[in-house]
């Protein structure tokens, strides 16, 4: 029978001359996307119809004064062409200003505002990435 010596059985670790630091990518993910929960459910034509219930009365409202003030203050005449213009010009600018702002605040704004935003980062960190792996390679 052989005696254990736990003398003889000792290996010393074995020693790296150069220490080097070593960088480790983290993977990274991005933000999960928006959920659109539209709450009661509608559909496309639902919104559109109540963007128009909500809409209409402003831009008419807003038509009409600009109206009165070309008549009251400009003294256009009630019956003309640039007295319709005007009115149908407010009544316009309202409905656009309403529905880029409805069409960027809704569920598919905001899902389009997040693809532009995540492929800004990503556009970010790709550029980032490649300036460092120049820098690596030119040493």
């Amino acid at each position: 029978m052989t005696h254990y010596n736990k003398r003889d059985n000792f290996v010393p670790a074995l020693r790296d001359p150069s220490p080097r630091i070593v960088e480790i990518e983290v993977p990274r993910e991005l933000p999960a996307p928006p959920q659109t929960v539209l709450l009661p459910h509608a559909g496309y034509e639902d919104r559109a119809r109540g963007f128009s219930i909500a809409t209409a009365p402003l831009a008419a409202v807003v038509g009409l004064v600009i109206a009165l003030v070309a008549i009251i203050g400009w003294q256009v005449p009630i019956a003309s062409l640039a007295t319709l213009m005007l009115a149908l010009g407010g009544f316009a600018l309202v409905w656009l200003i309403a529905y880029i702002a409805h069409t960027l605040i809704s569920p598919d704004g905001t899902m389009f505002s997040h693809t532009i935003l995540a492929w800004g980062y990503l556009r970010r960190e790709q550029r980032e990435r490649h300036r460092h792996y120049r820098e690596v390679n030119r040493d």
